[in-house]
């Protein structure tokens, strides 16, 4: 018995004086180890996101701006039990496993994940009211993208939403993190640097439920840079609505031909891009993914056969290697034997020279000169004015399109090849962008330039960073062979397949394009895109654009009305609405 007792005691006195050197340990040696984690709990370092810089049309109207929102966001490290998340997401109409994947894969426990970025007041006085069920749920005022113009010019600019962890290696180099609003396309993507700022900081106490109940210290962000663009907004809703009146897919350009500015640039369909300002739904993103592809950048990132439109180019070949001038005379009885295939023309046009073979648009009179030429010379000067490369417009997404030639082909070209290249077709393949830079290098005399949308950078501190004009090159000594294309281009509108390009008091030069396709799934039937590339005035040009109206049949009846009200509301500030008629080319 007195042995049970004696050992008894020995254990509690061994029990005792763990426990007391334990203790020691906790409070003395270790004790600002503990101190620090039990702050680490109490204080939180929160990021506080910059504004994004606004941008401006080129007579500083809003293009797209800031409003001030209410977001959600949960704070991993809080442990967020099953039920709060699953209310919260009764709450907010969120799937429960959507809310519990992005607060399980947090990069950083101690941030908090968004879950609504633009929160309405029924949604955050709800989560007030049950804010004791709801630990480490957070309601933080922020500011959001907002477009005012909705859908117009929504290519051009783009759209906002959280970083991908994807994109997480594109965007370190612009101390980017997790959880952060960025650029996903258009002006949005390419000035990202410029748009974002620079983030600020909160040092914030909060209670035992994680709710911020003291501001310990802050730094402001710094809001990011303003980008004054070349567009003309009300031009680009102009162009828009004459676009969206085809009820089919295309794209309109707009450049200045003096300078490169890019006035408008449309693409049909189109989108909305506050959806993603305010993230976007699964069924919203399902019918941004839908057959029409209506995020498709169709004026940089679609290629088309230019049909007709693409004879400016051999036109000018001819004219510079000597193969024709203004008053060679072709005859075409409506086709022409080449080789063992019959190659046709769209009418009948007997003897015609070459200024009217531009106007009435004579694919034999083409013919005649592609066989000529050959495909390589008509490459070089496909290519010298602009064509099958990059223009460089500002834009993320453009893509080269195709001048092809006998080395690019790999196997044998035949004379067959020439003569459809000769006309804009076979293989050839060109963007509406790089048909406006053509016929402004036309209308300016010959320099080609780098298409421009934003103009001035103004940042913060308040200096202003301008983008000047980008020559790319200059084919001013070809200027009396550019002279001759123009006054074909004239009579294109006064008297040829352009004549529904006429506008009253103004001389518009143009040319028409009817580029034939096969049947394939988009387009069953193999209906014809309908091109026109215009400039004007014709004596000193302010404006020059290309239209491509996907399945849109002849370019004279289609595209050319698009341009007369395009050319009309810009120099004459008149509203038309011009139908078509005309079935030439």
């Amino acid at each position: 018995m007195r042995l049970r007792v004696y050992t008894f005691y020995i254990f509690t006195l061994f029990l005792g004086t763990i426990l007391i050197v334990k203790l020691y340990q906790i409070q003395i040696i270790q004790g600002s180890y503990y101190r620090e984690m039990a702050e680490g709990n109490r204080i939180r370092l929160l990021s506080v996101s910059a504004p994004r810089g606004e941008i401006l049309d080129r007579k500083g109207r809003v293009m797209a701006k800031n409003r001030p929102s209410f977001s959600v966001s949960v704070i991993p490290f809080e442990g967020n039990k099953e039920e709060s998340l699953k209310l919260l997401s009764r709450i907010i109409n969120v799937p429960y496993t959507e809310i519990k994947n992005k607060v399980d894969n947090a990069p950083n426990r101690l941030q908090p994940v968004n879950i609504i970025l633009d929160a309405d007041m029924k949604i955050v006085s709800k989560i007030k009211e049950l804010e004791d069920r709801l630990p480490g749920v957070l309601v933080t005022t922020n500011v959001i993208r907002e477009y005012p113009n909705k859908n117009v010019a929504s290519h051009m600019l783009g759209y906002v939403g959280e970083v991908s962890s994807e994109e997480m290696k594109i965007f370190q180099k612009y101390d980017v993190r997790m959880g952060d609003i960025v650029g996903k396309a258009g002006i949005e993507r390419e000035y990202q640097n410029e748009l974002m700022g620079v983030a600020g900081g909160e040092q914030v106490e909060v209670d035992a439920m994680g709710r911020p109940i003291k501001i310990l210290g802050i730094v402001p962000p710094i809001p990011g840079s303003t980008l004054v663009t070349t567009i003309d907004l009300e031009l680009q809703k102009v162009v828009e609505e004459s676009l969206k009146r085809r009820e089919l897919p295309g794209a309109i350009v707009v450049l200045d031909p003096r300078n490169g500015d890019v006035l408008a640039m449309a693409s049909n369909p189109d989108f909305d891009p506050n959806s993603f300002a305010k993230g976007i739904t699964a069924k919203e993103w399902k019918e941004l993914l839908s057959a029409k592809k209506p995020l498709l950048n169709r004026a940089i990132s679609a290629v088309y056969p230019p049909g007709s439109t693409f004879k400016i180019a051999v036109a000018l070949a001819a004219l510079v290697e000597g193969i024709v001038d203004e008053d060679t005379v072709f005859y075409c009885p409506g086709s022409m034997m080449i080789g063992n295939r019959r190659f046709k023309c769209w009418t009948s046009h007997g003897r015609i020279n070459f200024l009217n073979a531009i106007a009435k648009s004579c694919d034999v009179a083409f013919y005649s000169i592609g066989l000529k030429l050959g495909a390589e010379k008509i490459a070089k000067y496909a290519r010298l004015l602009g064509l099958g490369d990059l223009t460089g417009v500002d834009i993320p997404g453009e893509v080269k399109g195709l001048i092809p030639d006998p080395s690019w082909k790999k196997e044998p070209w035949y004379i067959g090849d020439t003569a459809n290249m000769s006309i804009g077709q076979g293989y050839v393949q060109v963007t509406p962008i790089q048909m406006a830079v053509l016929v402004s290098a036309i209308a300016n005399g010959g320099k080609v330039y780098k298409p421009r949308v934003v103009s001035k950078i103004i940042r913060q501190d308040g200096t202003i960073e301008t983008q000047p004009p980008t020559l790319v090159r200059d084919l001013s000594n070809f200027r009396r062979e550019i002279g001759i294309i123009q006054e074909g281009m004239k009579l294109v509108v006064e008297r040829g397949t352009g004549i529904l390009a006429k506008v009253e008091g103004i001389r518009v030069a143009g040319k028409t394009g009817t580029a034939e396709n096969f049947p394939n799934i988009e387009n069953p039937l193999g209906k014809d895109h309908a091109w026109f590339i215009a400039y004007a005035p014709v004596d000193n040009p302010e404006i020059a654009l290309s239209i491509v109206i996907e399945q849109g049949g002849h370019g004279g009846s289609t595209s050319a009305p698009i341009a007369a009200e395009i050319i009309s509301y810009y120099l004459t500030g008149r509203k038309i609405i011009r139908g078509g008629g005309w079935q030439g080319d």
